[in-house]
């Protein structure tokens, strides 16, 4: 399964438990099928370059999320749909994540991992 950045933008009045919904929403959506979340992050309150006009008014600050998870790629249609239906959802895009590795298939690999790992901990601390 490929890994996947979403960066998202909600509304700057939400506070932070109805962020933390919102979240959970998609979280839910990747768990239930058979994804893997495996970082969460949110940027608080930030100004934006430019004004966003929805429906429900105009925007001129946000409160940032970057939410990262591995997919199947056809789960990618229930996430946004997940995040059109929220209202307090103001923009998002989904990118494919080529810079980070992908996560161990099995017990060797994670295995081959974890010794990989512990021989540059060994080599940087001489």
């Amino acid at each position: 399964m490929p890994l996947y950045q979403l960066f998202g933008l909600a509304k700057p009045s939400l506070p932070l438990p109805a962020l933390a919904s919102v979240l959970q929403n998609v979280g839910h959506t990747v768990l239930s099928s058979n994804g893997v979340v495996t970082d969460v992050k949110s940027f608080g309150q930030q100004d934006l370059a430019y004004d966003i006009k929805t429906r429900t008014g105009r925007y001129t600050q946000a409160q940032m999320f970057l939410l990262s998870f591995s997919v199947p790629p056809a789960t990618l249609r229930e996430v946004d749909h997940c995040l059109r239906v929220d209202e307090d959802v103001l923009r998002w895009t989904v990118v494919k994540s080529s810079s980070v590795e992908r996560l161990p298939r099995s017990k060797r690999d994670l295995a081959k991992l974890r010794k990989l790992i512990l021989n540059c901990d060994d080599e940087a601390g001489q």
